[in-house]
């Protein structure tokens, strides 16, 4: 009788999850893109709104406006990453707590440690992913973005100045007129008011144009007018007549301390000793260290009683979120301040967040798990 040999098949390969594994960061793949998308699309739109009001008013091209969008969405991006973690992590660990996913994972022997474990086939990429972005994009995208604003004022021409309304250029100190503008860039009929100190000068010309000096600043060059100089209240005015006059209404201006900071590179920041530089490090770490506490927190919190509603703890997770960012801003005021220590600023608000973490796990896993664990016998 021949005998037929069977040959086992083999198991097609794939990545090495379980199934808990699989489901939890597929789940949770899933609500962080789809919170990430909400939260991003509703900061860049308010954002878009402001930048648009420039661009109408002149003070930003058409090209510009899109390329810095571009930035800013990368900027709010990186920035939104923790709290659409956070929420994530809530929304899937309280959805499996109301559907009783939950105890049935209980009763199959799936505890904590099982489920942070699953947690971290995403969490662990996306804080290093994080991580980067803080780290290497945000100071190039405000670079970028700095670069980009800087090159529009020097190309900007008098893009800035509106026919038919008042225009103010050197905060306030020059006010400009013009009647109209032709399609040559010309100005006709125009009114200009300076102040410098006590000393105000109106004058009013027929035409002029604005041009550009050696050293930057700009000039609205005016012809066939009439200039009137004295202090107000008093009688002694001066009044010229000239072919040709220049008013400056504006410079290169220079940079924030602000925005230096925020476009210098992280190696540059961790090389530094200043306060204000050490801030500034300490707010793009929180991104990273914001994503993996944010985390931790969120599963014990996330537990709710089956029947106590579709929101859980969103409202008391909401209200740790808001403690937190308000924390973080406080601690680096008081770092830019020399108030605290840097190892202080760095580490007591993630220590409290930690402390928060293991409290709600030892209330979540009750007085008789903790006595088990200490051997103390029941009686």
């Amino acid at each position: 009788m021949n005998s037929i040999e069977l040959t086992p098949k083999r198991r097609r390969r794939g990545l090495p999850l379980a199934v808990i594994d699989r489901m939890v960061s597929g789940d949770l793949l899933k609500t962080v893109f789809s919170i990430l998308l909400v939260l991003v699309v509703i900061i860049v739109s308010k954002k878009f709104l402001g930048m648009l009001t420039q661009a109408i008013d002149g003070e930003v091209s058409a090209d510009t406006l899109f390329r810095l969008l571009g930035l800013r969405t990368l900027s709010a991006t990186t920035v939104l990453i923790p709290p659409a973690t956070f929420m994530a992590v809530l929304t899937v660990m309280g959805r499996m707590y109301r559907d009783h996913e939950m105890a049935i994972l209980a009763s199959a022997g799936v505890g904590t440690l099982r489920l942070y474990k699953s947690l971290s086939w995403l969490i662990i990429p996306l804080l290093l992913f994080s991580s980067f972005m803080s780290l290497e994009v945000m100071p190039w995208t405000e670079q970028q973005s700095q670069a980009l604003q800087k090159r529009d004022k020097e190309t900007a021409d008098i893009r800035g100045i509106k026919p038919g309304r008042f225009n103010e250029f050197s905060s306030g100190d020059v006010v400009l007129y013009a009647e109209e503008m032709t399609e040559d860039k010309v100005l006709h009929n125009i009114f200009v008011q300076s102040r410098q100190g006590t000393m105000t000068g109106v004058v009013v010309a027929d035409r002029g144009h604005l041009q550009k000096s050696e050293t930057g600043d700009d000039f609205m060059v005016l012809n066939e007018g009439r200039r009137y100089q004295g202090t107000p209240g008093q009688m002694d005015y001066t009044i010229s007549d000239f072919e040709e006059y220049g008013v400056r209404i504006g410079g290169p201006e220079e940079e924030g301390e602000a925005q230096k900071r925020e476009a210098e590179d992280t190696i540059q920041l961790i090389q530094s000793r200043s306060p204000r530089e050490l801030a500034e490090l300490q707010k793009r770490l929180a991104v990273p260290l914001g994503v993996g506490a944010l985390a931790l927190l969120a599963v014990p919190l996330a537990r709710v009683a089956p029947r106590s509603g579709p929101y859980g703890s969103i409202f008391s997770a909401f209200l740790i979120y808001i403690i937190y960012e308000n924390a973080q801003k406080i601690s680096q005021g008081m770092l830019m301040a020399e108030k605290i220590p840097p190892w202080l600023a760095y580490t007591a608000i993630y220590g409290l967040l930690i402390i928060m973490t293991l409290s709600l796990l030892l209330k979540n896993l009750g007085p008789r798990w903790i006595r088990h664990q200490l051997g103390v016998k029941q009686p």
